[in-house]
């Protein structure tokens, strides 16, 4: 649900989701199907989220906190546990000053409010500190208090996190509590079982016995065996609505890019939590930028000697035992080659060693020189060059995170922490080519890639950098070192940085919209540096790896994306972390290029990356964009109210967010919601103007009820600002600036209208007259014939579905919903694998359907630059034909396709315009189909199911596609037929399961001939999706648990 009041209008209540820590994440997504990672990396939470409501006392308990804090003050809820997730007041505090240091001043504000949190005046006694940081320069200390049941720490849930002033004030709480309760029974297994079990879990064909080797951070230690790393096992207690169950909590290292954090019941076994830990993305002579950037560009000799934030210099003069003298380890860093997936002595791997500390070595590029070549291996004759420059980026990037607050209290990577706080002994480890012996042909997992591994305070972390090669028609880059970009450096070194720093637990970005902004803050972080120093002029992240200076690895350059909080979910493939990541970036460059207009680009970089950065450890766990819009304005808050331009500050920063959609009235069902509803009013109203609007008929003169408004260029998968009436009428608030604005209708496809400018205290009235699109379904346009299945989807309206046909020879024959002089066609090259998307197409009219001419041929209607296709490539384009055409029928043909080996054609959308015509009226809308439930038991859990499944019920499916469900229908999975209607990307999918036991269910998806078109995974053990274009079979995996009975319920969402 939404927003729901609970007392007074003073007060509102907002229930949000709070879910799980991050899944896995790269620097590249998915180059081709729009599958999901392995299921391996899907998060598992047994506490699905529910309707845990706040009691009758704690709901009381909140009269008195607002009596105290005033007006305005805001309370979030944990729908888990019902128990508040964020208390916040916007530019102020939650309490007066008080006497005390830090944690007594937070331990009291719980002692006050226990009766809020549902505590007892005992579990409050038994909080223990496992934080305590100050936010630098504020004098304002984040304090992190976590419950422990029975004297065993809580793990996945149990943390308040309390903000306190300097002055003893309360500023704002975030965190994820569970009411009075105790441990539900005693521990039962031992560490060593729970290791064997999540092995056995994660590495079902391996045989491994769990051998201690000693104790680290809290953890105990097992030997690696035949995995990638050791693993680490600690007792903790799982808070639930109901107790604690006694767990073990264990980290599990199969690879050095496979790695788990699972919480295990200490009685049963079973999993009761997992989430991935990997996010996929002296002196010495180093590249700031990277080799050949206009700035930055040139090698530079770079000390490595004492800096404020690292006093013992970035090198260890002692060395490694076993090297002749100092090499590129220190205190902050340990880089070295790991041309294997195996963790090795760091003495072991190639590496520089100087005895003098200089390490000053030129780069010859001989991976480029040699094309790739392997043997002998070229890159090994980089490996010196290369290591230095990582290892002096990842010193740099410490520093940088050092002074913005993320420091030893805060859990930073150092091995000797020097009393400050944190557990120390946990330096990043760098991992230069990565993978390079094992990583090419054919399977390509060593390159085009970087990776982050980050694990628990007091544990080393670890970052993979990649060789990039070309692939054809899958990643066409060129040949590059990932060791000498630093903004792929340092987009993976932030996610240490957000996995550590956000809320009072780490690991807290589990959810889609969290997972997103741990993206963001990555491109943020680097494009901010290469700014802060002089090293750009453009917003663009991968320029090196990629060979693309225009946009790099994103969809778009920075400084020209058009995403907004509403477009969640708009790309190729649907709800993606790294393209809806993106939309984060975007805002928080906004707000920084905003800051820097004002204040210049010192100081308003400076304030854009303490805002930024303060707001981490303010935030709950697993944050929407609004949770973290929110964090960001009680950071600005605590650091920038004593200045007497706050009101400036205030106003450009939530200026930037509004423009984004992310304003005052932008609403999300929490972090897992790809559906958010969009704002673009500022919070200051004196800002905002009134964007009225009506939408018409063209050919009619008449209104348009129902069209789709959106603030943005794109219409699939987005939500709209506002729908029109059935006087084709829209009005809302909206910031003062310049908009696209997108309108989409069934019968009238989409349009987009460019700068369109809304005035502060302005109404801005505007009238949108759409011309029919006929060839649509809802005006009466239907396919006569066509070469392969579904051609419907061209005429749907919206990019959401596509259509596949053969290259040269597909076609589709389509009567249109009247006879007209034709003069221009809009057509879509969306697709759910990049490179079938079209490239070339033919248009063909006819009077009569028997005799037809050419009106337009398109060689290269849609192309791209290197290294692939993406979103703003293969979006509508519109085709205007030299004279009007009299036609009754037109003939489309795929010519060609992006990719050179593609054995298929994608397109999304044709539709077909005239400016003459007249008359032409939707159809009644056709009532939405009816919901398909599906009910079944399966048998048995398939833990080696990855994203193209290998379980029994899956092969039975692929090979008896004409026959189905399959003769194996329920032994690990079951098949679900739909209705060919339900393929049009615009039906949503759920299975759910019906066992108290712990279960976890997956969802892939198959066209009509039993091929691939996607899968879906969520941070719960039942699931959802919106089913991709094409689908007719759904597979439902079960990948833990045994004797489920699911059911499967798909429903249209139109």
């Amino acid at each position: 649900m939404r927003v729901r009041p609970l007392v007074a209008a003073a007060l509102a209540f907002v229930i949000t989701m709070a879910m799980a820590p991050a899944a896995v994440s790269a620097a590249v997504d998915p180059a081709e199907l729009a599958v999901r990672q392995a299921d391996t990396d899907a998060v598992i939470d047994v506490r699905r989220a529910g309707e845990v409501r706040p009691t009758a006392e704690q709901i009381d308990a909140v009269s008195p906190l607002l009596s105290q804090a005033g007006a305005g003050t805001r309370v979030t809820w944990d729908p888990r546990f019902g128990t508040p997730r964020t208390i916040r007041q916007d530019g102020g505090w939650l309490t007066e000053p008080r006497s005390g240091d830090p944690v007594t001043v937070a331990r009291s504000f719980v002692e006050v409010n226990k009766a809020l949190f549902g505590l007892t005046e005992q579990d409050v006694a038994a909080l223990d500190v496992v934080g305590e940081h100050e936010l630098n320069g504020t004098g304002t200390t984040v304090v992190t208090l976590v419950q422990t049941f029975g004297g065993v720490r809580a793990v996945r849930g149990g943390h308040l996190t309390i903000a306190v002033t300097e002055d003893g004030r309360v500023l704002s709480y975030a965190g994820d509590p569970v009411r009075s309760g105790g441990l539900l029974e005693e521990h039962q297994l031992t560490p060593a079982a729970a290791l064997g079990a999540t092995a056995a879990e994660l590495a079902p064909d391996v045989d491994f016995t769990p051998e201690a080797a000693g104790e680290r951070a809290g953890f105990q230690v097992f030997a690696k065996g035949p995995f990638g790393a050791e693993s680490y096992v600690r007792r903790a207690a799982f808070p639930t609505a109901d107790g604690a169950r006694p767990a073990y909590h264990v980290l599990f290292v199969k690879a050095l890019d496979q790695a788990w954090d699972t919480v295990i019941d200490a009685v049963s076994g079973v999993v009761l939590y997992r989430a991935s830990l990997v996010d996929h993305e002296a002196e010495g002579t180093v590249y700031e930028n990277h080799p050949g950037a206009e700035r930055g560009g040139a090698p530079v000799i770079k000390p490595f000697g004492p800096t404020e934030q690292s006093p013992s210099g970035y090198v260890d003069p002692s060395g490694i035992a076993g090297l002749a003298g100092p090499t590129t380890a220190g205190n902050n860093a340990d880089t070295y080659a790991n041309y294997s997936n195996f963790l090795v002595p760091a003495d072991q791997g190639p590496r520089p060693v100087s005895a003098t500390s200089q390490f000053n070595y030129s780069y010859a590029s001989n991976w480029a020189r040699s094309e790739g070549e392997t043997v002998p291996p070229s890159y090994a004759l980089d490996v010196d060059p290369a290591s230095t420059n990582l290892f002096w980026q990842h010193n740099r990037i410490h520093d940088e995170f050092y002074a913005l607050g993320f420091t030893e209290s805060a859990g930073n990577f150092q091995v000797n922490n020097s009393g400050k706080g944190g557990q120390g002994g946990d330096p990043i480890l760098g991992l230069v080519h990565a993978g390079a012996a094992t990583g090419g042909a054919p399977t390509y997992t060593g390159r085009d890639n970087a990776y982050m591994l980050t694990l628990p305070d007091g544990l080393p972390p670890w970052s993979g950098m990649f060789l990039w090669e070309p692939i054809n028609d899958a990643f066409e880059g060129p040949y590059t070192d990932g060791n000498f970009d630093a903004t792929v450096i340092e987009h993976e070194y932030a996610h240490g940085l957000s996995n550590r720093y956000v809320s009072g637990e780490d690991n807290a970005l589990s959810t889609h919209q969290s997972g997103s902004m741990g993206e963001g803050w990555g491109d943020w972080y680097a494009l901010n540096y290469l700014y802060g120093n002089g090293l750009a002029d453009r917003a663009v992240v991968g320029e090196y790896v990629t060979g693309n200076a225009d946009r790099g690895i994103r969809n778009w350059d920075y400084d020209e994306n058009p995403t907004t909080f509403g477009d969640i979910g708009y790309d190729l493939v649907g709800a993606e972390v790294h393209s809806d990541g993106e939309i984060w970036t975007t805002a928080l460059w906004d707000v920084r290029k905003a800051l820097v207009a004002k204040f210049g680009e010192k100081a308003g970089g400076e304030m854009s990356a303490r805002i930024v950065t303060d707001a981490m450890p303010l935030s709950p766990p697993n944050p929407s964009f609004i949770d973290m819009r929110d964090a960001m304005r009680t950071a600005l808050d605590n650091r920038y109210h004593s200045r007497t331009d706050y009101a400036t500050v205030v106003d450009l920063v939530f200026g930037a967010f509004a423009e984004r959609g992310l304003g005052v009235a932008a609403t999300t069902e929490g972090g897992e919601d790809t559906d958010p509803v969009p704002s673009f009013a500022h919070v200051n109203p004196a800002h905002n103007g009134t964007f009225t609007g009506t939408v018409v008929n063209a050919s009619t003169g008449e209104p348009i009820a129902g069209a789709k408004v959106m603030l943005g260029v794109f219409e699939a998968r987005v939500s709209p600002l506002r729908k029109t009436s059935s006087t084709g009428a829209f009005s809302a608030p909206v910031s003062a600036g310049s908009y696209p604005v997108t309108i989409s209708a069934p019968g009238f496809g989409a349009h987009t209208f460019t700068d369109v400018s809304v005035r502060a205290g302005k109404t801005t009235a505007k009238q949108f007259s759409m011309q029919p699109n006929l060839a649509s379904t809802a005006n009466g346009a239907k396919v006569v014939s066509s070469t392969s299945a579904g051609a419907d989807k061209l005429l749907d309206d919206t990019e959401a579905s596509s259509w596949a046909a053969a290259p040269g020879t597909g076609n589709a024959t389509i009567e249109l919903a009247k006879a007209a002089p034709i003069s221009a066609v809009q057509v879509s090259a969306f697709t759910t694998s990049r490179f079938e998307g079209l490239r070339g197409f033919a248009l063909q009219t006819s009077t009569d359907g028997v005799n037809w001419q050419t009106v337009r041929v398109e060689t290269d209607a849609f192309g791209y630059e290197t290294p692939r296709p993406t979103a703003p490539d293969l979006h509508y384009r519109t085709f205007t034909l030299d004279n009007p055409v009299d036609a009754r029928y037109v003939r489309f043909w795929t010519d060609s396709a992006l990719g050179e080996t593609k054995t298929r054609v994608q397109a999304a959308e044709l539709q077909v315009f005239s400016g003459k015509v007249k008359g032409v009226e939707p159809l009644p809308p056709t009532p939405p189909d009816e919901p398909v439930v599906d009910n079944g038991t399966i048998a048995a859990g398939n833990p080696s199911t990855g994203s193209a499944p290998t379980g029994v019920t899956a092969a039975a499916l692929t090979s008896n596609c004409t026959v189905p469900p399959p003769p194996a229908q329920g032994a690990d999975g079951w098949v679900t037929e739909l209705p060919a209607s339900f393929g049009d990307g615009a039906h949503k999918v759920m299975v759910t399961g019906d066992s108290t036991a712990p279960y976890d269910l997956d969802l892939y998806f198959y066209d009509a001939s039993c091929s691939p078109t996607g899968s879906a995974a969520s941070a719960a053990a039942d699931e959802s999706a919106t089913l991709p274009s094409g689908t007719r079979f759904v597979l439902s995996q079960l990948w833990l648990g045994a004797g489920i009975p699911i059911t499967l319920t798909a429903t249209d969402t139109q």
